[in-house]
C-alpha cells in the first residue's frame, strides 16, 4: 500500500513539474513539451548533471539522466528538464552533440571551454 501511495505521489509530482515548465514558458513560441517515455530514467536533482564536462555529448547526457521534458530555440537548441519544485535545468547545444552550456534556476552551472587548436 505504501509503495502504491509513493508511486502515485511521484507521478503527480512529475506531472506538476511538466506543468510548471509549460506555464513559465507560455509566451515562448518555440517552446515544445516533449513526451517522456514510461520507464525512462529521470533526474532526481541538479546533482545528477554534475558529471558533464567538455567531452560529454548530448546523447551521453540523455542516456544517463533521461530525456528532457521540453525544448525550445531554433539555431541553438535548448533542452529543458523540469523539477517538482518548479526549477528548470536547460542544456544548450548547437548541433545536438556538443553541450555549450547548462543553466539551473537562472545560474550557469557549466560552460564549454574554448576548443584547442
Amino acid at each position: 500500500m505504501k509503495a502504491l501511495l509513493l508511486a502515485l505521489t511521484l507521478m503527480f509530482a512529475m506531472h506538476e513539474a511538466g506543468a510548471a515548465c509549460s506555464e513559465k514558458r507560455s509566451r515562448d513560441s518555440s517552446f515544445v513539451e516533449l513526451a517522456v517515455p514510461d520507464g525512462a530514467p529521470r533526474p532526481a536533482s541538479v546533482e545528477d548533471f554534475r558529471f558533464v564536462n567538455d567531452d560529454t555529448t548530448y546523447d551521453q547526457l540523455v542516456a544517463k539522466v533521461g530525456p528532457p521534458d521540453a525544448s525550445s530555440g531554433s539555431r541553438t537548441s535548448y533542452f529543458i528538464w523540469c523539477f517538482a519544485d518548479g526549477t528548470e535545468l536547460t542544456v544548450a547545444t548547437k548541433d545536438r552533440v556538443a553541450i555549450e552550456f547548462m543553466r539551473y534556476d537562472g545560474h550557469q552551472i557549466y560552460k564549454r571551454g574554448k576548443k584547442k587548436e
